[in-house]
This record gives C-alpha cells, structure tokens and sequence, in this order.
C-alpha cells in the first residue's frame, strides 16, 4: 500500500466512536462483515469482542494461515454479485475497495450490497482530490490526462512492474458526487491530512 493511502488505522475505533449513541455496536455479538483484502492486525482487540465476517474473492484467503484466519467467518465472493438477506450485518466496513471493482455499474453493484446487507457501513475511499495519488504516489495523477497516464502505465508494464501497472490502469476513483450518489442515505465524512482532503467516507449510522 503506498504511503499515503485511504487508509486510517483508527477506522474501527472511529466508528465506535460515530455510533455512541447505539449500544448495539459495542455488544458482544455485533455482526461485522469486513469487505478487505488483507486481514492481519488490522481486527486486533477486536475478534474476542465481535461477530466478524471477512468477504473476498474466491481463492484470495489463500495466502492466510489457518490461525490468521481462525477469529474469523469467511465468505468467499464477489460482493458485487453477493446476495444476502436485508439487514443480515449490523456493520460492514470496507476500505480502498470500491475504487478497485471495476466500471461505474459494478461499483454501483457494490455499494447497493453494502446498503441491503447492512443495518450500518463505513465505506472509506482515496480522494482523488489528494495531490499524492493513493496507490502509485504520483502527483496529480487524477489531474494528469489520459494519454499521458497510460504513457506512464505503459513504461511501468516495460520496466516489470506490472502490479502497479495493472492496478492503475483498472483502478476508478470514487469522485464526491459519485460516493453521494452511490450512498444517498449517509452522511459523508472526510479525512484530512496536513489540510488536504486525503480520503472520504460514506457512513450510516446504526439504529438506536
């Protein structure tokens, strides 16, 4: 993950600290479904507490050692084709996911899943807004047009490092209006860095 990433470390503790005003989220049992893909430490001091259920493609656990994912309920799928009952989580949380399924329709899929399959959800995403690009760390990236950033994808696939490569050139970012649309019943919560707007957030709290 490069350095300057959507991610907050403080997400669950975060969320905690939205939803205060309903018990259910710090009750033993609390559903979680967690919409990753990494998984070590980041639930730390958490699984003892919680229900929590890891969702990723098909064979991406792989990679995870038994006891890694012992705390855990695994669910493999594509969550932009997974159908579960209204309601069947209290929480999902998903991180630096939505950027990375594909076109307008498959995030479109995404966070329709995310609304159904949860009471609650924290779906934080980059801001394309950052002028440290989340997941190559070039500046402006966003801002940069189109031939010259497939110029670059291009010189990236010579040099062998494909990984970036093909991330960047199937990555969508998530632009504010768009996570408006996508998520109309939450509020939008915006992560700053040094003043910069660095990720951004569509949260719905739980009932009380």
């Amino acid at each position: 993950m490069a350095a300057f990433a959507g991610f907050s470390e403080a997400a669950p503790g975060a969320i905690f600290a939205h939803n205060a005003p309903s018990a259910r989220v710090k009750n033993p049992g609390c559903r979680w479904i967690t919409l990753v893909d990494g998984v070590a430490g980041f639930w730390d001091g958490y699984t003892d507490r919680y229900d929590i259920s890891l969702l990723n493609l098909p064979r991406a656990f792989e990679r995870f050692s038994a006891v890694e994912l012992a705390p855990f309920r695994i669910i493999e799928a594509d969550a932009c084709e997974c159908h579960l009952p209204a309601g069947t989580f209290d929480i999902a949380f998903s991180n630096a996911l939505i950027e990375h399924v594909g076109n307008a329709r498959r995030q479109k899929l995404l966070a329709d899943f995310i609304r159904s399959s949860s009471n609650g959800f924290w779906v934080q995403t980059p801001s394309p807004f950052f002028p440290i690009e989340a997941h190559c760390d070039m500046p402006f990236w966003w801002f940069t047009s189109l031939d010259r950033r497939r110029r670059i994808i291009s010189k990236w696939n010579r040099e062998s490092r494909k990984f970036l490569a093909k991330q960047m050139a199937s990555t969508r970012p998530i632009w504010p209006g768009q996570l408006r649309r996508l998520f109309p019943d939450s509020e939008i919560l915006r992560e700053h860095f040094v003043g910069l707007p660095k990720s951004q957030i569509a949260y719905r709290k739980l009932p009380i």
